[in-house]
């Protein structure tokens, strides 16, 4: 018969409630809740450093290889320069310098009002390429 009644009060009622934690408990679980939270934090920012010193030892090394490529691509671009200037150098050593030597010589001791056009004249004057 208690059971009887037992049964009706809980079908009223419901189920036996449990008054939920104690101030303690509630202040224990805030505690714990707070410092998962500092852990967790503490491992993100840990996490972060980590990953920017990664990134700034990799961008380091990517610069260091940059550099090396780039000065190295330079040395090529001047001996390649070098290479193709050869033959304008020798051309301007054989056809142009002695002419262009004699008439600066020429300017020098005349002193002209226009140094410029004495020279241009000079050099249509005493081409050794007309015939």
């Amino acid at each position: 018969m208690m059971k009887n009644t037992a049964d009706k009060i809980k079908g009223i009622m419901g189920g036996a409630r449990n008054y939920g934690p104690t101030p303690e408990e509630l202040e224990e679980m805030r505690r714990q809740e707070e410092e998962a939270k500092q852990k967790k934090e503490a491992e993100e920012k840990a996490e972060r450093e980590r990953r920017e010193a990664e990134e700034a030892t990799e961008r380091k090394r990517r610069q260091e290889e940059w550099a090396s490529r780039l000065t190295e691509v330079k040395k090529e671009e001047y001996q390649l320069l070098e290479a193709q200037s050869i033959p304008l150098r020798n051309y301007l050593m054989q056809h142009v310098m002695p002419t262009l030597t004699q008439s600066l010589i020429d300017c020098c001791k005349a002193r002209p009002q226009d140094p410029i056009d004495y020279i241009a004249e000079y050099l249509f004057q005493n081409n050794p390429q007309v015939d």
